[in-house]
């Protein structure tokens, strides 16, 4: 099983007027990053979840600037799983560039819910076996 990464380039309209990332579009890379991992690992699609009535959002998210982007940088966004839970999942994403040099590095959490009742539910089966194995190879706990 692959690491999941993703390839960004850092864009001007990225950046604010001091010619360096802005510091909410990394929340962005963050979250496509874990949407791409659930879509291309988990098997699961988050507007099928949520047309099924359930979702898996973000209750928690964090983020350690290294060194200042700038428009133009090469990125690879990796997804590490720290940990599976009932009904969460813990993930580690790092953003490093083409130089060997670590940007950021950032945390989200997301839990498996019923919108109906607005509380958490158990992780569906076949996620959960999908993050069990991808955190044995690439966990980071």
């Amino acid at each position: 099983m692959e690491r999941l990464v993703q390839s960004r380039t850092v864009k001007w309209g990225d950046c604010d007027p001091a010619g360096i990332l802005y510091t909410p579009r990394v929340f962005d890379y963050i979250t496509e990053a874990v949407e791409a991992w659930f879509h291309d690992v988990g098997g699961v699609h988050w507007m099928e979840m949520i047309g099924d009535g359930k979702g898996a959002p973000t209750v928690h998210t964090s983020v350690d600037f290294r060194t200042p982007m700038e428009p133009g940088l090469a990125l690879n966004v990796a997804v590490l799983l720290e940990k599976v839970g009932g009904s969460s999942l813990s993930f580690r994403i790092l953003g490093d560039g083409a130089d060997g040099i670590r940007y950021f590095e950032g945390r989200l959490v997301s839990v498996t819910i019923d919108f109906a009742t607005r509380r958490s539910i158990p992780m569906p089966a076949e996620l959960r076996a999908r993050a069990e194995a991808y955190a044995a190879v690439h966990g980071a706990g």
